[in-house]
């Protein structure tokens, strides 16, 4: 019987994931105003035959977050970059707080259309984060914490009602008898909501693939329940190994029970990676990477959320010569988070289902070994933005950790965060993935032409 095989994504941010990493040497901080940086993220993904390039926007105004002081749009990004790969997909975010289905249908068919099928769909609602983006809008209509989930269903349905509102087969082109179109292949929607009000059909041809595929992050009850309805695949949080099995099955028995094909539902969670040619290596690199940020506050910090004095401890000890093990708790870590990110965390923390105590010695020790400091601590803690994974390592690393993740059913993929551009995402493609090939678990060749046909959503 053949194989499962995973689904990746890269995303494309102009200086990088982590927040420190710009700072070395050779990170290509250029991004932020070259938008040829980027372009180069999609061309590596096409090079590694991953499933899609993903261009997060933001109507936030950050000018003091380095990471992210500057958010392309993702629209433009799309188009410029499609227009310069042939299988590569893009999925792109839209805001559905602030904009109209109207206006995002007909960036969407256009894309669609333009690029031969290679477009899918992010939802997000936030309005309530750092930076705005409420600040940006003012006297726009807004919806607040309740009506946001409401406006974000109907905006779905409407764009769907849009995208589709044409027949495939509209143009009939008969100029002997003056027929342009076929009559009665488009279809008004006169469609009005609560939220929205349009007549339709949409001024744009239907989009190639039969379904633009949906991709849903959050971890709030109604936004799983956006899921189940909408949602092609889900940019789940990592939990880790065994709550991240328990998660899948839920998951997929909510999709099975709205009589849909859990198959093609696809759950992907997203990994920040720090890889090298050795496991040695990856571990030097991160630990440069977490020496600009080195200072007597990290033992403080953590000597406050254990409860005990750390005076003239440098941030280099060994954790574990320092620190009870005992003395951590099922969430002692926690107090190490920002308020302000943990105000932004989902519900469903990035380790639920595991105590800190056990987080500590399966993941933080496994990726980084014994001699784990309270700085490596302390990094992969404040790191783990929005219950996202930390992989550092070499290919063979890399490859068991997916593979164990898809056959024993945590995930069906990963979204991929590099942390600075471009050196890890160029290792990925170049050592990770002929590893995952060799073991027969990702693909040598795209298998179809679209995206909906590369990522197994189509029905």
């Amino acid at each position: 019987m053949a194989k499962k095989q995973l689904k990746i994504g890269l995303a494309a941010y102009g200086s990088g994931w982590d927040n420190d990493a710009w700072r070395l040497p050779e990170s290509a901080n250029i991004g932020l105003k070259d938008p040829s940086v980027i372009l180069d993220v999609a061309r590596i993904a096409e090079r590694g035959k991953l499933d899609y390039v993903f261009a997060g926007s933001s109507l936030a105004t950050e000018p003091d977050r380095w990471g992210r002081i500057f958010r392309w749009d993702n629209t433009a990004y799309g188009a410029y970059a499609a227009a310069q790969t042939k299988n590569v997909g893009f999925l792109l975010t839209y805001n559905t707080s602030f904009e109209h289905p109207f206006f995002v249908a007909r960036q969407l068919a256009t894309l669609d259309n333009f690029s031969g099928g290679r477009v899918a769909f992010n939802a997000v609602t936030g309005i309530d984060r750092e930076g705005g983006p409420t600040d940006n809008f003012a006297n726009w209509p807004l919806p607040d914490q309740d009506t946001k989930y409401s406006r974000v269903a109907e905006f779905t349905e409407v764009l769907n009602q849009l995208l589709y509102s044409w027949d495939e087969d509209f143009l009939l082109d008969d100029k002997e008898k003056g027929q342009l179109v076929r009559p009665g292949s488009w279809h008004p929607l006169d469609y009005s909501g609560e939220h929205f009000v349009v007549k339709g059909p949409l001024n744009v041809a239907r989009p190639i693939q039969n379904a633009i595929p949906n991709v849903h992050v959050g971890a709030s009850q109604r936004s799983v329940e956006y899921g189940v309805k909408y949602a092609h695949a889900r940019f789940a949080p990592y939990l880790g190994h065994e709550a991240g099995k328990q998660e899948y099955a839920r998951q997929k028995a909510l999709i099975a029970a709205d009589g849909r094909d859990p198959d093609k539902f696809k759950i992907l969670p997203g990994v920040t990676f720090y890889i090298g040619a050795t496991v040695n290596e990856a571990r030097a690199k991160f630990r440069q990477i977490q020496e600009f940020t080195l200072g007597k506050q990290i033992p403080e910090a953590i000597g406050r959320a254990v409860g005990v004095e750390l005076v003239d401890v440098k941030p280099t000890e060994r954790f574990f010569d320092v620190v009870d093990i005992e003395k951590i708790g099922p969430d002692t870590l926690k107090a190490l988070i920002p308020e302000a990110v943990q105000r932004r965390q989902p519900a469903g923390n990035a380790r639920a289902g595991t105590d800190d105590r056990e987080w500590l010695q399966r993941t933080v020790v496994d990726q980084l070994g014994e001699d784990v400091t309270l700085a490596d601590v302390y990094q992969f803690v404040v790191k783990r933005r929005f219950g996202q994974g930390i992989l550092v390592g070499d290919a063979k690393r890399f490859a068991d950790f997916l593979e164990d993740g898809l056959e024993d059913e945590v995930f069906d993929g990963v979204q991929l965060f590099p942390p600075y551009h471009r050196g890890p995402a160029d290792l990925f493609v170049d050592l990770v993935v002929p590893e995952l090939q060799r073991r027969g678990i990702f693909r040598t060749e795209y298998e179809g032409k679209t995206l909906e046909q590369n990522l197994g959503t189509a029905e």
